[in-house]
């Protein structure tokens, strides 16, 4: 079995910490690329959260590929190349209040750190002012909306609102399992599906324009 395939393997089998390192380790003496590593991760959480719906598997369950998730990516972290040309942009990221899931926060927080973003990430359960606050105070250039939940969507909705009400031409993305592109593209902001196409939305969002100001 190839290290990809290990590492999807072991997410959806939930095979614990200690394999999970042992298999970063191995992907970074292998080269296996940073993207491709976490696409397999994802895709073992996707089985993961699927079995959780059907009820196969329980709370405790997800709470453990929480942990190998972050586990995974910090025994990667040493390993990335440090970015050397100058900031790409300034992005504050937050799940959005109602949720307090922060896997794919922290997944797509470090590929735009891998892909020379400052990251400003100001935790999970904001609500849509604190998010609007922040914009004001820092001045980023894209405020990226994660949510895991359904429950969040009104709060994302909301938060868009707020800084089309105050003006603030802010570039936004959203992502998270229950967002959809109808739904970004209904709220006039940026789609990252997961934390590698994250990355590619945040590019072209930089070259772009933000949410517009209320007429």
């Amino acid at each position: 079995m190839g290290i990809l395939e290990e590492v999807k393997d072991c997410f959806i089998n939930l095979r614990g910490v200690d394999e999970v390192r042992g298999l970063a380790e191995r992907a970074a003496r292998e080269g296996a690329g940073f993207s491709e590593l976490l696409e397999a991760m994802k895709e073992g959480l996707d089985v993961v959260g699927d079995r959780y719906d059907k009820g196969e598997y329980f709370l405790s369950d997800l709470i453990m590929a929480g942990i190998m998730a972050t586990e995974f990516v910090d025994a990667l972290r040493p390993h990335l190349p440090i970015p050397t040309i100058r900031s790409k942009g300034k992005v504050i990221i937050g799940t959005i209040e109602g949720d307090i899931h922060d896997i794919g926060k922290n997944l797509v927080s470090t590929m735009l750190s891998v892909n020379g973003f400052e990251i400003i990430d100001i935790g999970v359960d904001v609500p849509p002012e604190r998010f609007v606050e922040n914009v004001e105070k820092l001045k980023p250039d894209i405020l990226a909306i994660s949510c895991l939940l359904t429950v969040g969507l009104p709060g994302i909705r909301r938060t868009v609102d707020l800084l089309r009400m105050k003006g603030l031409n802010v570039k936004v993305m959203i992502g998270g399992r229950p967002i959809t592109r109808d739904f970004a593209e209904e709220l006039g902001v940026g789609y990252g599906r997961d934390a590698v196409q994250a990355v590619k939305v945040a590019l072209e969002l930089t070259g772009g324009k933000g949410v517009k100001p209320s007429e």
